[in-house]
């Protein structure tokens, strides 16, 4: 026999001496040894339980602080995000505000000066004699000087225009080229004038 068998053999040995001693105690006694057994374990039982109500309360605890502090992170993430984003939402409808008033002031400059321009082809047109025809109108905006060509009839009318011009409460300086003079009838002209400054200030 090996030595683990010969110490299987003396503890059941020993265990069978000890119930014997156990069996020749009175029965009250026997009761008392296995109540006092039972309560150990029920002891034993009742203190594991503890422990393990105590590491789940633990772990609960733990589990919530942790995700109370993630969810005030995350909504200190959320505020920052949206003020960021209300900030460029702001940027970007202030620039297109911007954009619009300018689109808008630049369209009443243009309606206005377009309505001034629309007044002085109008006078020109008044002014023009009746066999004179205007085949160019170059205008520009800025210095308010008027360049046009044309065909008469008569070389009167070609004078005609001339006086009409500087009679007129929307022209002055008014250039007459010697060229309007050579033919007296079917006559070609050219005129340069401008627009007095006060009729272009109202468009300003």
């Amino acid at each position: 026999m090996n030595s683990r068998t010969s110490s299987s053999a003396e503890s059941f040995k020993k265990n069978s001496y000890m119930k014997k001693l156990a069996n020749l105690l009175p029965k009250e006694d026997q009761k008392e040894i296995k109540l006092v057994n039972i309560t150990s374990r029920l002891i034993n039982l009742f203190i594991w339980i503890l422990i393990s109500l105590s590491v789940l309360i633990l772990l609960t605890v733990a589990t919530k602080f942790y995700l109370s502090s993630e969810s005030g992170r995350v909504n200190d993430r959320i505020v920052l995000q949206e003020q960021v984003v209300t900030k460029e939402e702001n940027q970007e409808l202030k620039q297109k505000l911007t954009e619009f008033n300018t689109h808008l002031d630049n369209l009443e400059k243009l309606s206005d000066s377009h309505a001034v321009w629309s007044e002085v082809v109008v006078e020109l047109a008044r002014l023009a004699p009746q066999d004179m025809a205007i085949d160019s109108f170059l205008a520009n905006r800025e210095t308010g000087q008027i360049s046009v060509t044309g065909f008469a009839k008569l070389r009167d009318s070609i004078l005609d225009f001339r006086k009409n011009l500087l009679e007129s409460e929307y022209f002055e300086d008014v250039n007459f080229p010697l060229a309007n003079l050579v033919k007296p009838t079917d006559a070609n002209f050219r005129y340069n004038f401008f627009v007095k400054e006060d009729i272009l200030l109202e468009s300003s």
